[in-house]
């Protein structure tokens, strides 16, 4: 297998795009930690949450190889194409990654980005230590119960809480809870529960319960539809406590990104709670903590 076959291999295995997005969620955090964050810590901090991003959705793929490779069996395709899609979906269980390649992996970057967090602080090793248990538990419960996208969003809460006490050894209960609810809601609303309804076709004869599933795709929408608005206004709320880093600026971007990433998406799956409906959700409510990122930054400058 040629080198630019087995990168695009392990680029898919850990979701590379969705992991690269994701970047922006404890950057969030760290800037409402602080608005001058110290560029070498600022450096490590994207560093190790690459790292760290990479190797947990790649272990979400190790921790489902076997029901990936059932799935793969039947031939299921999805409906219309998603972010996730680059390098392809699930290689190691098409067969086109070997699994010590996959683990050896998820070792070392998760050994990197362990090791950086460390050096950042040591609550932000503990919370990575928290996710990627989180993140084994929601695995294991795939076939357990619908209820496991509650692990979900506490885990994607940790991994931005992690990046405001990578700046921060102080602890403010509004801008930590708001950021952890943002988060959550987003999470669950914005992926998982979309992501969820996307797969039903594939998910039922594997067993798997998910909120469409087991409550059906009507309720799926209105549960991810609710979150999604909360998450609008959560976000909104931030950027408020944030003012006096980021001004109306950060206030304004912030509301205008979550129209297209949120608002309308969320009217869209009420109309239309079906899978092609549920991928265009997914993927535009990807690129949410980007845009308030964007939001924030373009706020410092004109402060």
């Amino acid at each position: 297998m040629s080198l630019a076959v087995q990168a695009r291999a392990l680029y898919g295995f850990s979701r590379g795009n969705q992991a690269l997005l994701s970047i922006a969620q404890p950057l969030v955090g760290a800037l409402l930690a602080t608005d001058h964050p110290a560029p070498g810590r600022l450096a490590a901090a994207v560093f190790a949450t690459a790292a760290a991003f990479f190797a947990v959705f790649a272990a979400n793929d190790l921790f489902d190889a076997r029901l990936d490779r059932r799935s793969a069996a039947m031939a299921h395709t999805r409906a219309a194409p998603d972010i996730d899609s680059a390098g392809g979906r699930h290689p190691l269980a098409q067969g086109r990654l070997r699994f010590a390649a996959g683990l050896a992996w998820v070792l070392l970057l998760g050994g990197i980005a362990l090791a950086v967090a460390v050096a950042l602080s040591w609550v932000c090793a503990v919370l990575f230590v928290c996710a990627a248990l989180l993140e084994a538990a929601y695995c294991k419960l795939a076939t357990v119960t619908a209820y496991k996208f509650l692990l979900s969003g506490a885990m994607v809460a940790i991994g931005a809480c992690a990046g405001w006490f990578a700046f921060s050894g102080t602890v403010d209960p509004l801008r930590l809870g708001l950021l952890a609810l943002w988060m959550a809601a987003w999470e669950i609303g914005g992926r998982n529960i979309p992501n969820d309804l996307a797969d039903v076709a594939e998910d039922t004869p594997l067993g798997i319960k998910t909120v469409p599933i087991v409550y059906g795709p009507r309720a799926a929408a209105r549960l991810s539809a609710a979150l999604l608005l909360l998450t609008a206004a959560t976000a909104c709320a931030l950027a408020v406590t944030a003012w006096p880093f980021y001004g109306a600026v950060g206030i304004a971007v912030t509301a205008l990104t979550a129209i297209p990433t949120l608002v309308l998406p969320a009217a869209h799956l009420l109309r239309q709670p079906e899978p092609p409906t549920a991928l265009t959700v997914f993927n535009r409510a990807s690129f949410h903590p980007l845009g308030v990122l964007a939001a924030f930054v373009a706020g410092s400058l004109v402060v």
